[in-house]
């Protein structure tokens, strides 16, 4: 019988996964961390699902000693996001993204865990200079980026896939895109962006592609990487490649207005004084930048990813966009979430 971990199952990309271990009659234990909020949707959401609740954290040895114990299979699908930068910000983002998820690896080993399969970001694959795909043997030296995020997320990777090896805990990479869906209880940046872009006044864009994946399929590809995912691979998921422009014209598809005739693309020489601006302020008050400059490193290139190895060693397959946008679209307004 098989016996699941899951961590982070409080955000939107885990929840879905637990919702989904659910339907195929299994009820997981989930991680949660002791100073979470248990009035936040999302917590009020997760406890209608079947789970069984630990408390504790990836950084608390004795919590996830204990979270590990009588697992067969953990999914590690916890992370910590944010696009600023600085000094602590950085190194919040490693001691959650890189050494946590060290911790919890080797707090399975010791248990006897078999599998564990690790949520990264397509980010860590690299973002490419022209309109093509990059796979998951892209070379970061060459499309790599600087923002503090997409580089914890990398280290991550590079430790975890050195320590897949025979008598190890077998560990499995999945790098999903910019990922949309119902059941957001959390506030997705993708879902906000659509529901923004679902009313007609709608006109501001960017010189910038990526990828977009529904959750559910997010969900789909973590479950199919535990039954048939080779240990020591990474597997990126990911839908449709598009720019903001052909994301506004499907939204608008949808919904059923016109298209916007005409779409305004914000230039990266446009915003660098108001990014900047904001740094200098942060600096002033004290506080860690909440964007930076290394964002900017976005403008003018592709997150565009190859999901060949998915489909073809995982048997995963996308839904189509419209149906992501439909049912996205739907959920919110109905949850009057936007």
């Amino acid at each position: 019988m098989k016996t699941f971990l899951v961590t982070g199952a409080d955000g939107f990309l885990g929840y879905h996964a637990v919702k989904l271990l659910n339907k195929r009659s299994i009820r997981p234990r989930v991680l949660l961390s002791t100073d979470i909020d248990p009035g936040l949707p999302g917590i009020k959401a997760l406890k209608k699902l079947d789970v069984e609740i630990i408390n504790g954290n990836v950084n608390d040895p004795d919590s996830i000693r204990a979270a590990c114990d009588g697992i067969n299979i953990v999914l590690h699908l916890h992370f910590a996001i944010t696009l600023g930068g600085g000094e602590q910000v950085e190194k919040t983002l490693h001691q959650e993204n890189v050494v946590g998820t060290r911790n919890l690896l080797e707090a399975a080993s010791q248990a006897g865990v078999t599998r564990v399969v690790v949520s990264s970001s397509s980010l860590a694959v690299g973002l490419h200079h022209e309109p093509k795909l990059l796979d998951e043997e892209a070379d970061w030296v060459r499309y790599g980026f600087s923002l503090p995020y997409a580089v914890s997320r990398r280290n991550a990777e590079q430790a975890l896939l050195g320590d897949s090896k025979p008598g190890f805990s077998e560990v499995i990479v999945i790098s999903p895109s910019f990922t949309l869906g119902p059941d957001d209880w959390s506030g997705a940046p993708a879902n906000g962006l659509v529901m923004r872009m679902s009313k007609p006044g709608f006109r501001i864009t960017a010189p910038i592609g990526f990828g977009i994946l529904d959750v559910r399929d997010y969900a789909e590809g973590v479950l199919l990487a535990v039954e048939r995912g080779v240990p020591g691979r990474k597997y990126i998921l990911s839908g449709d490649n598009i720019t903001p422009d052909q994301l506004a014209k499907a939204v608008a598809s949808e919904v059923g207005f016109e298209p916007p005739k005409w779409l305004f693309s914000l230039r990266a020489w446009m915003i660098f004084p108001v990014v900047a601006i904001l740094e200098l302020w942060s600096k002033l008050m004290g506080k860690p930048p909440k964007v930076t400059r290394q964002l900017l490193e976005l403008w003018g290139r592709y997150a565009w990813y190859d999901t060949s190895r998915a489909r073809n060693e995982l048997s995963w397959e996308p839904r189509p966009l419209q149906e992501s946008l439909r049912d996205t679209i739907l959920w919110v307004r109905e949850n009057k979430a936007d």
